[in-house]
């Protein structure tokens, strides 16, 4: 609820995805991490984590070192578009179980 992904094809099959999401204002993504590179371009609102603010044409440049939890500035919903080099890894055993049929 709150988050809409649309999975952009690339072609060949492998482990790195590149994808939209529209995430309501106020909505936090669970805490995650990566296992590569992950590159979110905001084209639209904003968010905010523990690495500062991302707004509109701002790049958050990810690596396998860092975990976050990404949540939606009020007022407008963000949109973005990101680029990953394998799946998240999301910290919260639950949101794990979820994420086959959530597809995130």
């Amino acid at each position: 609820p709150g988050v809409r992904k649309h999975e952009i094809q690339m072609g060949k099959k492998g482990d790195s995805s590149l994808y939209m999401l529209n995430i309501l204002p106020g909505m936090a993504v669970p805490e995650h991490g990566h296992g590569g590179a992950e590159m979110t371009l905001i084209l639209s609102g904003a968010y905010r984590d523990k690495l500062g603010v991302f707004g509109p044409g701002d790049v958050a440049d990810l690596d396998e070192d860092i975990e976050h939890q990404p949540i939606v500035e009020p007022g407008e919903a963000c949109i973005c578009l990101v680029a990953t080099e394998t799946p998240t890894r999301f910290k919260d055993f639950i949101v794990r179980l979820m994420q086959p049929f959530v597809r995130i």
